[in-house]
């Protein structure tokens, strides 16, 4: 066993952000990468699961909720595999988590004597941040950063309209491939460490310097944990494993699938041009370049289009080389470096 546990298991992440000192020197040091001035004092856990609606999910995605001392809401979330309209979901959610501060008609609040009043809503919203820790790289080619910010913003003159709405995306597959010394700033360093502890066999990296790192190493020990907690963490480690197993398996079965289909569609073209061809310039030279004609081309099309995407995938995921991926898919390292 490690010697610390693994933030992108459901336990992991729970115990690491359930820590309401953690979580809110965490999201300080976020902040405060964009202003300096930002500070929250405290944060409260308000729940857990934010989608109950999707049981299967829980083994890829999971989430923890929090809000500050003046009232922005934070949704923090792990999600272990790259999904279609990744970015669309995320705009989903925090606007589920913005209806729940809609006013209903009308807001109730006791005047300075003690009285009742009423006012309408007028659309005054807190902030909600969205924080994404993703266990595989950005589908996106044009987002080569660690850690992105996005927010509300005027396109040509780059102007920020509204605050409201904001969100990082964390690709932990990035911070993997740096040193601690590549590590610019505090966050850097809080990605750092959340990104490799469960393959250090020493001390966190930064802890003399950051303090919190003291208590994040404690709570992140296996060895710290009790024995129904270290039951706890088996279980959600080997439901880890599993999935992550089970789609580097289909992963590996498309690409099996893929060269059998590319074959098989490339020996059907092959077969029909080679007949066409027969009837003008003769039965035997038809077959002939017809059907090498045809698998060349079917093959070289299907296969590279289908090698390339599966390649795409692999990359993103960040699990493999770029040299098992090259084995994979037949392409060449070049080819999979400019995807």
């Amino acid at each position: 066993m490690a010697k610390y546990i693994n933030p992108a298991t459901d336990f992991g992440f729970k115990r690491i952000f359930k820590d309401e000192e953690i979580t809110r020197e965490f999201l300080n040091a976020l902040l405060q990468k964009d202003d300096s001035e930002t500070h929250i004092k405290s944060v409260t856990i308000t729940d857990g699961e934010f989608d109950e609606s999707n049981k299967d999910a829980r083994r890829v995605i999971y989430d923890v909720h929090c809000t500050t001392d003046t009232g922005e809401q934070f949704v923090i979330e792990m999600q272990n595999d790259s999904q279609i309209f990744f970015s669309e979901r995320i705009v989903f959610y925090l606007s589920r988590a913005a209806s729940t501060q809609q006013g209903k008609g009308c807001l109730k609040y006791i005047d300075e004597n003690g009285v009742e009043q009423k006012k309408d809503w007028n659309y005054h919203l807190k902030k909600i941040y969205g924080v994404f820790f993703m266990n595989f790289k950005d589908d996106n080619k044009e987002n080569e950063y660690g850690l992105s910010h996005f927010a509300f913003m005027e396109t040509s003159h780059k102007f920020v309209d509204t605050r409201v709405f904001q969100y990082w995306k964390i690709q932990m597959p990035i911070y993997r491939d740096m040193k601690a010394s590549d590590c610019n700033d505090v966050i850097d360093k809080w990605l750092f460490n959340l990104s490799n502890m469960d393959t250090m066999e020493t001390a966190l990296a930064f802890k003399d310097e950051i303090p919190v790192f003291k208590r994040l190493e404690k709570m992140a020990t296996y060895s710290a944990l009790t024995p129904q907690q270290q039951m706890q963490y088996n279980d959600s480690f080997n439901n880890y494993l599993a999935y992550m197993g089970q789609q580097e398996y289909k992963l590996r079965e498309g690409i099996k699938i893929g060269h059998a289909e590319g074959h098989a569609e490339g020996l059907s073209e092959g077969l029909a041009k080679g007949r066409a061809e027969g009837l003008s310039e003769g039965l035997a030279k038809g077959r002939t370049e017809g059907r090498a004609e045809g698998r060349a081309e079917g093959r070289a099309e299907d296969l590279a289009e289908q090698a390339i995407s599966i390649a795409r995938k692999l990359k993103a995921k960040g699990t493999l080389s770029i040299d098992e991926i090259a084995e994979m898919t037949g392409l060449t390292p070049d080819e999979i470096n400019t995807l």
